[in-house]
């Protein structure tokens, strides 16, 4: 009697382990084309070039940052991220800094540009007259498509401080870290669709 017991439940353990194992085999597929084929965007393709210069602003004493379209895909730049790395002298005892700025970053307030105070902007911003003001909505970092020809600009030393994570606004700030002209940023822009770098290099503050 055991014996036919056991006849008939080894079948059916059979076809359980068999059920097992073709749902495992299928979840591993299904993960597999997920990472696939999940993401089928491609990064945009642009001539970027990034400058920092000590000397801007109307008295020459701010630092900023420029970031030049020399050509390629228009790109909104609602879809990008920039990051920005700093390693400190040893002097300092700081740590490396990591800035970063999507649209959604907080925007700046009371910043000076070209001898107005601007209540409130979006960095980086558009640099373009016939777009609109620093502080406008069509020229806030999030709301315009950067474009061939196009400069996008920090504005001066606190709009920079934003991007690079730390505060440079003043002598004694950027002493305490060490920065300065001759100081290497490594700067990268990302493509958030994608999640996939269309730029990288390092820049030397002019």
């Amino acid at each position: 009697m055991s014996s036919e017991k056991s006849d008939a439940v080894s079948p059916v353990i059979g076809v359980m382990l068999m059920l097992v194992v073709t749902i495992i085999i299928a979840a591993f597929v299904s993960a597999f084309a997920g990472d696939a084929f999940g993401n089928t965007e491609t990064a945009p393709s642009a001539a970027i070039d990034v400058k920092m210069i000590s000397d801007g602003g109307d008295h020459k004493d701010q630092y900023v940052m420029l970031i030049e379209h020399h050509g390629g895909s228009s790109i909104p730049t609602s879809d990008l991220r920039i990051v920005s790395y700093y390693t400190p002298p040893a002097s300092t005892h700081k740590t490396m800094q990591r800035g970063e700025v999507t649209s959604s970053t907080k925007a700046v307030r009371g910043m000076i540009i070209h001898g107005e105070e601007i209540s409130s902007v979006k960095i980086p911003y558009l640099n373009d007259v016939a777009c609109g003001t620093p502080g406008d909505d069509e020229t806030n970092f999030g709301e315009y498509t950067f474009s061939s020809g196009d400069v996008m600009s920090t504005g001066g030393s606190k709009g920079t401080s934003t991007v690079l994570g730390f505060d440079i606004s003043t002598p004694e700030k950027r002493n305490e870290y060490g920065f300065g002209r001759g100081s290497a940023v490594d700067f990268e822009i990302i493509h958030l669709p994608s999640q996939k770098s269309f730029f990288s290099s390092r820049v030397v503050v002019q």
